[in-house]
């Protein structure tokens, strides 16, 4: 799944789930739950050769900034809009979370120096958990996640 539908089931979850201890966990949890959602990607249907060339790259890049923007948008409504610190901070802590499996397997897919043990393993365990589907479906189905998502914050927050 891209990174812009993780960040936005984070966000609601950090809405839904004041208890960061809570929260955080479930966030990181979602990832996973996530991509087992048939969904494209990046890397559908890719060798390791193609991963690190060409357009995929950028588009990562592109995905990685949306999802930061969006949620430092709901990190700033909170604090700024909403003057609800502990929110803003939930939904900081959420949106990393949310999104921290696929920043472990970084080292790993872009086989830089870094691969460690424990980008090894995330690799493995992400590898297993992912559903393909082909174009248009699989951004349909992230569509309509983060739709659900931003109904989820809208309704608990404005």
């Amino acid at each position: 799944m891209l990174l812009t539908p993780h960040v936005m089931v984070g966000t609601a979850i950090a809405v839904a789930v004041s208890n960061p201890y809570i929260a955080v966990p479930l966030a990181f949890a979602s990832h996973f739950l996530g991509d087992l959602v048939p969904h494209w990607d990046f890397f559908s249907n890719t060798t390791s050769e193609e991963k690190t060339k060409g357009w995929r790259v950028l588009g990562v890049m592109a995905d990685l900034t949306i999802g930061v923007g969006l949620g430092a948008m709901f990190t700033f409504f909170a604090l700024w809009k909403l003057q609800n610190t502990p929110l803003a901070l939930n939904i900081f802590l959420c949106g990393i979370a949310s999104v921290l499996p696929d920043v472990l397997i970084g080292p790993y897919v872009y086989r830089t120096n870094g691969v460690n043990f424990l980008s090894y393993w995330a690799h493995k365990i992400q590898s297993k958990m992912q559903f393909p589907a082909p174009l248009p479906w699989g951004i349909v189905s992230q569509i309509i996640v983060s739709l659900a998502s931003f109904a989820v914050i809208a309704n608990l927050v404005l």
